[in-house]
């Protein structure tokens, strides 16, 4: 029961890679990010802040007279600007806003920037916020470092940009959850975190909000960064070579430009004041000259949202038309490449969720920064531990089992452990938290998986409260995973490959390799031992003894269903050897070691070949076959290589009784395979073992299912031969006076299956047991299930837990078990129910 499948786990080698880059990027270019964060947020808004630090240049409130033409606007410039030539003209239709002039140099490579009084020709500067923002742009282009856009700066800054996408990226990457399909693991910020926990929370978590927009900076920011990036997608993008949509500013010819009021007017009459803003260019060639309006729509959403036109300025007519509607996707993104740096290509939620993504940056530097230091300062603390001066263990065994074998295996390693002087604490699971994780410094986790690949009862709320939180961050914790399974499950140890990936995710340093472990698997135990003697275990032991084999007799056996259409099941009693003191507990497990069938065996050996050297059979080759897995009766003797056979697996039961009953009880139902053969185990104890023989067979300590004598009331629920683990709780419970529990059963009819019918209408006689509910499946009167009596009593059992009663459930896995714990979870919730299998109050023994 113990050794079941569940979850994959995966390499977590590439996630240990990315997470050491990770932090060494952070700490080398988070400064950067964070200055360049900062700024950029400010210039996604320049236009809007020097307007409003600078209304008397921006909107000076003219007068209600003509305006100027562009020519005159130009000239006017230009008179104020000796050895400048105007190269672009930014015009604004409202009346309320003055116009921009871009000037260059005649000689040289100055230019000038400013506006001008559209009623006067006034030059108005650029008011008292331009040097800032000129700062802010060197900033935030090249740290402002010598050299400009030639230095060292901008090589900074491109790399930068390019550790913020390897940032998104890895972080998204080793912060997937367990659970990704619950958008509460990716975007919920849990405020109830303190210290180290709420940094890294605050990290995960809201670089995961901003995520998107930061991939969004990086890629957009390299294009000034590196001329071979912004050729190669625009090349991609378009498939020209550099980037198209005509001259940008200040790129004109500085000769004097040709009059243009003419193709202006003509403009005008044709758009019909469509438009809030044009931007004007000039340019001359071998064929003459030609003035180009870059026409922005009142709606538009971004300054590149503009339409062409292009017009001769000796005819004024129109000689080209460039809607943006009509450009390829291609094109229409390398010519808005800045607008979407800013976010402005989303209109004005785009620009406002880039300023606060921006703003954010110095959250990432200083938690990222807190979260390194602490990281540092937590080393030497713990090896201090390690020494023996500030706790009391050196490291912790933490086991989750289902049937006990993972908590033996837990205190075998402590055991051996100490042997060599390492002090080893074993708890469950289920108590350990991340801070406690993260105390402990060193972690073995001991693990079996059961039911349909899922983990122990005991450890669910640690998978559901710890293996689900994406922020658990253990980059202090070193640990060692044994996980328990069984081959002949697809997913073999998958609960503690589970717990390997989240360990690994989270940060934590293995110290071995995971071992995962069958339950006759040497290599895999001599694997874990080597593990433990490099931890300093003590050689020579193997820390407590496994329960010993012994021969027990059956002294009574009947059918609990005869005439049944079903399978039948059996009532067995096992008597102990006179020299053992029988010692067991309601819930614990009993191991059998079958035999085969003995007209098997005696048909394999009447295949034997008539030579003499095989003539005679002994009795110890006969005992090794009714104990070997055996080969087809087609094979004979002679080809039979008994060293090459693999023993018979032993088989689990509850056990159905008390010591003080004086016998062993077992509940067995035959199973029989595909051509009606009878199963291993059922068919050895309820058809080939005769009365007054023995069998060899342990009762084995299961504390997952046992519970306190003063546990309170039960609640006790199963079906088909669960009625073993219930029954052996019940008959404890009248043995030690304690009443007042409820029992709800299910089997197929009320005629053959009323089990022990006679035990149960007497403990209710009695008031051991307050309530009696049952169903009979395949009949018409009744037809339902166990689980249906459970949801029909939701309140009820509601009631009852919430007095303190606990849930014992004993049955078949599918189909019941499972139901039943949805319906539980539909009653309390699936974190009470979680919290209810910690601390014991919710125990399953299912198969």
């Amino acid at each position: 029961m113990d050794y079941q499948p569940g979850w994959q786990g995966s390499d977590s080698l590439t996630k240990r890679v990315l997470f050491q880059v990770h932090w060494f990027l952070g700490i080398t270019t988070g400064l950067v990010l964070a200055v360049m964060g900062v700024t950029g947020a400010t210039l996604s808004f320049e236009d809007e802040i020097q307007a409003w630090m600078a209304p008397s240049v921006f909107a000076p409130g003219i007068p209600l007279i003509r305006d100027l033409t562009p020519d005159q606007i130009i000239a006017s410039a230009e008179t104020d600007h000796p050895g400048y030539r105007v190269t672009y003209l930014d015009w604004q239709v409202s009346r309320e806003k003055s116009h921009a002039v871009f000037l260059t140099a005649i000689s040289g490579k100055d230019r000038v920037r400013g506006h001008v009084d559209r009623a006067e020709g006034t030059w108005l500067g650029t008011g008292n916020a331009a040097p800032v923002f000129e700062t802010l742009t060197r900033l935030h282009r090249w740290l402002a470092l010598p050299g400009n856009g030639n230095g060292i700066g901008r090589q900074i800054t491109g790399f930068s940009a390019v550790a913020l996408i390897f940032f998104a990226l890895s972080g998204f990457y080793l912060r997937w959850p367990s659970r990704p399909l619950d958008w509460r693991n990716w975007f919920v910020l849990d405020w109830r975190k303190t210290g180290r926990n709420l940094w890294r929370a605050l990290h995960v978590t809201i670089g995961t909000w901003v995520l998107l927009f930061y991939l969004l900076s990086g890629f957009t920011g390299l294009w000034w960064s590196y001329g071979w990036y912004r050729q190669g997608v625009t090349s991609a993008l378009t498939g020209k070579s550099s980037p198209g949509g005509g001259n940008r500013r200040g790129e004109a010819s500085v000769e004097a430009g040709p009059a243009i009021d003419a193709a202006w007017r003509a403009f005008g009459r044709e758009t019909r004041g469509r438009y809030a803003q044009v931007g004007i260019t000039t340019s001359r060639t071998s064929e003459g000259a030609s003035v180009q309006f870059d026409a922005l729509p009142a709606n538009a959403r971004h300054m590149r949202q503009i339409d062409k036109y292009t017009y001769d300025v000796t005819t004024a007519e129109r000689t080209s038309f460039e809607p943006y509607d009509r450009r390829p996707l291609g094109v229409v993104v390398t010519q808005s490449v800045y607008e979407l740096h800013r976010g402005a290509f989303f209109g004005i939620a785009g620009r406002i969720a880039l300023l606060l993504t921006s703003l954010s940056m110095p959250l990432f530097t200083v938690t990222g920064f807190l979260l390194y230091l602490s990281r540092r300062k937590k080393k030497p603390r713990r090896q201090h531990r390690l020494a023996g001066s500030e706790r009391p263990a050196d490291l912790l065994v933490a086991f989750a089992s289902q049937t006990g074998t993972a908590e033996l295996e837990a205190h075998n390693a402590a055991s051996a452990l100490a042997l060599g002087g390492v002090r080893a604490e074993v708890v469950p699971v289920g108590k350990l938290t991340a801070e406690s994780l993260v105390a402990a410094g060193t972690v073995l986790f001991v693990v079996s998986t059961y039911g349909d690949g899922e983990p122990p009862d005991m450890a669910r709320g640690f998978a559901s409260r710890l293996m689900a939180n994406a922020d658990a961050d253990l980059t202090d914790l070193q640990y060692g995973v044994l996980a328990l399974g069984d081959r002949e499950y697809d997913d073999f140890c998958a609960f503690g490959q589970a717990i390997d990936t989240w360990l690994a995710r989270a940060g934590a340093s293995p110290l071995f390799a995971r071992i995962d472990m069958d339950r006759d698997d040497d290599a895999a135990r001599e694997n874990w031992h080597v593990a433990l003697r490099g931890l300093g275990a003590g050689e020579g032991t193997r820390g407590q003894a496994t329960i010993a084999y012994e021969p027990w007799t059956l002294v009574a056996r009947h059918a609990l269903n005869p005439g049944s259409d079903a399978a039948t099941a059996f009532h067995l009693r096992f008597k102990p050897p006179s020299h053992i003191e029988p010692d067991w507990q309601p819930g614990d497990v009993v191991e059998i070691l079958p035999c085969n069938d003995p007209g098997r065996v005696e048909a394999l050996l009447a295949a034997r070949p008539s030579d003499d050297e095989v003539a005679t059979i002994s009795g110890t080759l006969r005992e090794q076959l009714d104990r070997l897995i055996l080969p087809k009766l087609s094979v004979g003797l002679d080809q039979i290589d008994t060293t090459a056979l693999h023993p018979l697996p032993p088989r689990e039961y509850s056990a159905a009784s008390i010591v003080a009953d004086g016998s062993l009880d077992l509940v067995v139902r035959q199973v029989r395979d595909p051509e009606g053969e009878l199963g291993i185990g059922s068919g050895w104890l309820t058809a080939h073992l005769p009365l007054g023989a023995t069998t060899m067979l342990r009762v084995r300590p299961n504390p997952a299912f046992r519970v306190p004598n003063d546990a309170g009331p039960l609640i006790l629920i199963g079906n088909g031969t669960g009625i073993a683990g219930l029954r052996a709780h019940l008959r404890a419970a009248e043995h030690q006076g304690a009443f007042g529990h409820w029992l709800l059963f299910g089997e197929r009819s009320r005629r053959h299956e009323s089990f022990f019918d006679d035990e149960l209408s007497a403990w209710q006689a009695t008031g051991v047991l307050e309530r009696l509910d049952r169903s009979f499946s395949r009949e018409s009167a009744c037809g339902l299930y166990v689980q249906h009596l459970v949801i029909q009593h939701a309140s009820e059992i509601g009631r009852w837990i919430e007095g303190g009663a606990s849930v014992l459930v004993c049955g078949s896995l599918d189909g019941m078990a499972q139901s039943v714990d949805v319906a539980l979870s539909d009653i309390i919730g699936e974190d009470q129910l979680a919290s209810l299998s910690e601390v014991g109050r919710y125990k399953r023994d299912v198969y």
